[in-house]
């Protein structure tokens, strides 16, 4: 039996028995934490919460054998914001989602905690476009899961990109126009986004803000993202009005 504290980020949560709940926490250090959360249904306990979606602090948890109980939070951040608006939640949701699919036990991933929070802050404070938050995250999340799209060179012959190409999702990435596609069109402004925007800095995100072509990258990684994670299409939030990609 022990005792440890460590930052965490709860990403999922159900109800078990009366008044306890079980509960996903994602920490800096130890990658996904399952933990009971005792009598946190009861409307005075301490813990009630500290048991909800997108809530973050300094966990205490105790540890007997392989199970694990919270015992109490310091409650740091909940993102209150994401609860009062629909369309900015159903992204904050599908960006937990995605984390708990990715995120594996036992392993750290400090840059992608330190990451996820500075993305909920965006989402939830900033006025900038829920879609293009995502398409952020997204690139980030898949290039820190190992899973980065290949943007700067055709994946069949390997020759460099630097104009239009086709980005084919099955393949992971851009292909040349020289070579066979049947894959969408992707324009070099899209393109571009794809290779650079997972090797910036989350804080340059609103840059991108008056480029025109983020709702295209967007709409292009998006399968991507699905097939790689394997994730249902009821977990996938709107992307901006699907206009036609030019060149199918």
């Amino acid at each position: 039996m022990s005792s440890f504290s460590t930052p965490a980020l709860v990403l999922r949560r159900s109800d078990w028995s009366d008044y306890d709940r079980m509960v996903t926490l994602f920490t800096p250090g130890s990658g996904r934490v399952e933990c009971v959360a005792r009598g946190c249904r009861r409307p005075k306990s301490p813990l009630v919460n500290a048991v909800e979606l997108f809530t973050s602090g300094e966990y205490q948890i105790f540890r007997s054998g392989e199970r694990n109980a919270i015992e109490q939070c310091q409650i740091r951040e909940s993102f209150l914001p994401l609860r009062t608006d629909y369309d900015r939640l159903t992204h904050g949701v599908y960006w937990l989602k995605l984390l708990d699919t990715g995120v594996m036990r036992d392993l750290p991933y400090e840059e992608l905690f330190l990451l996820s929070l500075t993305a909920l802050a965006h989402l939830a404070y900033s006025d900038l476009p829920p879609e293009m938050l995502t398409l952020a995250f997204e690139l980030h999340f898949m290039a820190r899961m190992g899973y980065p799209p290949r943007a700067n060179a055709c994946v069949l012959c390997g020759k460099p990109i630097e104009a239009d190409a086709r980005f084919d999702e099955r393949l992971g990435g851009t292909v040349c126009l020289s070579c066979p596609s049947n894959a969408p069109r992707i324009s070099n402004g899209a393109r571009r986004i794809l290779f650079k925007l997972p090797r910036t800095r989350f804080e340059n995100v609103p840059k991108l803000l008056g480029h025109p072509d983020w709702p295209e990258a967007a709409r292009l990684f998006r399968p991507y993202v699905q097939s790689r994670m394997q994730l249902p299409e009821k977990f996938l939030p709107a992307l901006v009005s699907p206009g036609p990609l030019s060149g199918i």
